[in-house]
């Protein structure tokens, strides 16, 4: 294992945000006498000036990418197209700094998505917006990427490193926040069918249109079904397979907005979302057998508007998302038990943001934000009278200001910010009946009707400056803080956790993140375009699971903000467009990650995270012409530990290895409005494991139709 900061290493080593700031500020003059020479060249031709007029949120401001000061993934609609990913989860791997966990491919019940070095298991991590409005649930800080349909999506925007100076909890690692497609046609409306291995099926269809000249209205529905198929690898299975069958899907949802432009001061945004998942997980002992299942609804109402330099935006939410699973152990006749998991997630809001441009130099941002999260659930035995309830209720108030500063031209931007969050868990509750055990220990013993209420708070300031000296050189360097508020299902939630019993902890403080980068903004000339980036991040009070010995000498655990972490990393991205209709683009993403402190479990220190994988690449091909569309990806993601003292697995190996898949999509149009397409995911059926024990579903091909119609 090699230490970040090792004495006797070189200075970059020892010294990584420092390093990162001269190699920012030193390649700008040796540069500029190239630059100038190229710069005419560039500023007539189409495809540099698609580059550079991308528009993005990363600041609440609609900002060009080139006067943003960080790092920015931005995944178009148009590049969606094309990009061979039978979910949204699947396309975000094609970002530099993403990491995917999804162990069971179009099959998996809650993909998680996280970016910068942070474990590949904590969605709570890196915050997801739609439409600017937080998704992630504060029970357990997933959000359910599998209601998010690719086919509404106009455009990702990946804020990488902490968000938190603008969006609190859950933003320590990034910000990830899908816009959703908004009607421009008079009337439109797209259809679309698909089907392929594992007799899946998947079928979508999109409505849009101006009821009048101040109304408009977009439905978009979709459903999926699949037999599904079985993950465990061979050598796993029971020896007479009776009990492990195929994993299935059942899969529907809607979206709908309707938007109402009052006046110049009031544009009204209405939003319902409806989403429902069934999954099974690949276990029958008696019928139905082991599944999820999961309701979601989703409210959204908002009010926007703007007069001269002032504009504002306030938006109300509310997330509903009731979870239910059945599970079984044992088998018929031998110590056979069976319950349900039923809760219920809610999760709503308000924020107020404004926004006000002061003479073209500052440009100031300011808003507030009120949210209440909360859980009531329980365990409910069908085969005894015994039950588990847990109960649990957080609360968020903040404010943040932050000030946009242009200067010389507005070729140097500085951005400060300040955001203070105030978070308070409160009605914490747990019950078991007697008759509930786990391998000996009775979880009554646990029994709570009013857990300790706990408060903290909060300071994330960011501070970032981008120098852009000519069209062909652009730089940035920034600081920031990130933090995240422990999650309900640890701090009011006893129960089985993965196989071990774990209990809550109601005394979790908020874990931070210090977070500092650099990078920049090549174009040797107009066609290609490269972006390096470094980044150093040390984090403090991390929440990690400790052993407590009980009575009787078994061992229950609990999360405990027990540790301190590190996180080097560097990003290269790389883009050309060959012509026109041809353009390769291309990344690699190296971490170095490590447990910096441990007091409670000192073999720990200098051990990796786990799911973090020490390398990533990508390459993609997307070529556009009047025989058939295509889309080609590539993805590599290096080796990866499943356990926090690296050594996973029944068979002794300590990692879970390196896989490498190649994606192919085709697509041809007819008549205009309808096309035809083929895709395959693994081309080359490579097998592999992204945990230690789910096999990955290798080649599937999907057969489409789609039908577009616009006037």
């Amino acid at each position: 294992m090699n230490n970040l900061s090792k004495p006797g290493q070189p200075a970059h080593r020892r010294y990584p945000s420092l390093f990162c700031i001269m190699f920012v500020f030193a390649v700008f003059p040796a540069t500029a006498a190239w630059t100038t020479s190229a710069q005419a060249q560039w500023q007539s031709d189409t495809l540099y000036r698609v580059l550079d007029e991308i528009e993005v949120t990363a600041t609440k401001n609609v900002r060009a990418l080139s006067e943003v000061p960080g790092r920015v993934g931005v995944i178009s609609s148009e590049e969606l197209s094309l990009t061979p990913a039978a979910t949204m989860a699947d396309a975000m791997r094609n970002v530099s700094g993403v990491n995917t966990s999804n162990s069971l491919g179009f099959f998996t019940m809650r993909p998680s998505v996280t970016v910068r070095g942070l474990s590949g298991e904590e969605q709570s991590r890196t915050l997801v917006l739609v439409d600017g409005v937080p998704i992630n649930n504060t029970d357990t800080g997933g959000v359910n990427w599998n209601s998010i349909s690719t086919a509404n999506v106009k455009q990702v925007e990946v804020y990488k490193g902490p968000g938190s100076s603008l969006y609190g909890s859950n933003a320590m690692g990034g910000v990830i926040n899908i816009i959703t497609r908004t009607p421009i046609e008079p009337f439109s409306a797209s259809a679309g069918v698909s089907y392929g291995t594992f007799n899946t099926w998947r079928s979508n269809l999109s409505l849009t249109g101006r009821a009048t000249d101040r109304v408009t209205v977009h439905l978009h529905g979709f459903l999926t079904d699949s037999d599904g198929y079985n993950p465990v690898p061979q050598d796993d299975r029971t020896e007479s397979d009776d009990f492990t069958v195929p994993r299935y899907i059942e899969d529907a949802g809607l979206h709908s907005k309707v938007t109402w432009k009052l006046s110049e001061l009031a544009e009204v945004t209405a939003v319902y979302d409806y989403f429902q998942n069934e999954r099974g997980e690949g276990i029958v002992i008696v019928e139905p057998g082991t599944y999820r299942k999961f309701d979601m609804n989703r409210v959204r109402l908002g009010v926007r508007g703007e007069r001269n330099a002032f504009r504002y935006a306030l938006n109300s939410f509310f997330q509903r998302e009731e979870y239910f699973r059945v599970s079984e152990r044992g088998t018929p006749g031998q110590n056979y038990s069976r319950f349900n998991v039923e809760s219920d997630r809610d999760d709503m809001g308000v924020t107020l943001d404004l926004f006000h441009d002061a003479g073209g130099i500052h440009a100031l941002t300011g808003g507030m934000e009120f949210k209440i999260g909360s859980v009531d659930g329980g365990d409910f035995y069908q085969t005894s009278d015994d039950e588990v309830i847990n109960r649990g209720n957080m609360r968020f108030l903040a404010g943040y200001l932050q000030d946009e500063i242009s200067l010389l031209d507005r070729r140097l931007h500085l951005l400060l910010g300040l955001r203070y969050d105030y978070v308070t868990f409160y009605d914490g509750y747990f019950r078991a009946t007697e008759g509930v055990m786990f391998r000996g220990a009775p979880l009554a013993g646990y029994n709570d009707d009013n857990i300790e209420s706990n408060s903290w708070s909060t300071f994330s300031p960011r501070i970032a400056l981008r120098y852009n000296p000519s069209d062909a050189v652009q730089g940035y360097v920034s600081y920031a803080r990130g933090f995240r508020a422990s999650i309900l299902d640890d701090l009011s939630r006893t129960g089985i956790f993965r196989g071990r019993i774990k209990i809550a902890n109601p005394e979790l403080g908020p874990e931070t993140l210090d977070n500092f980068e650099a990078g920049l903004e090549l174009r040797p000339f107009w066609r290609l375009s490269i972006s390096p980036t470094l980044f150093y991040s040390h984090g403090n009070d991390f929440l990690y699971f400790v052993a407590r010995e009980m009575p009787d000498g078994s061992d229950v655990w609990r999360r405990e903000n027990v540790s301190s972490v590190r996180m080097g990393g560097a990003e290269l991205d790389a883009r050309y467009f060959v012509s026109d209709a041809l353009t390769l683009t291309a990344s690699y993403t190296r971490y170095q990650s490590e447990i910096r402190s441990f007091p409670d479990q000192p073999e720990l220190e200098g051990k990796e995270l786990t799911y973090t994988p020490r390398h990533q690449a990508r390459a993609m091909l997307q070529w556009r012409n009047p025989i058939a569309d295509l889309g080609i990806t590539v993805h590599y993601k290096g080796s990866q530990f499943s356990s926090d003292d690296n050594n996973a697995g029944d068979d002794g190996s300590p990692e879970i290895d390196a896989w490498t898949t190649f994606d192919l999509m085709l697509s041809r149009r007819f008549f205009d409005s309808f096309s035809a397409g083929i895709q395959v995911i693994d081309v080359l059926d490579n097998r592999y494991l992204e945990t230690i024990d789910i096999m990955s579903p290798g080649r599937m091909v999907h057969l489409s139709i789609n039908y577009d119609f616009a006037r």
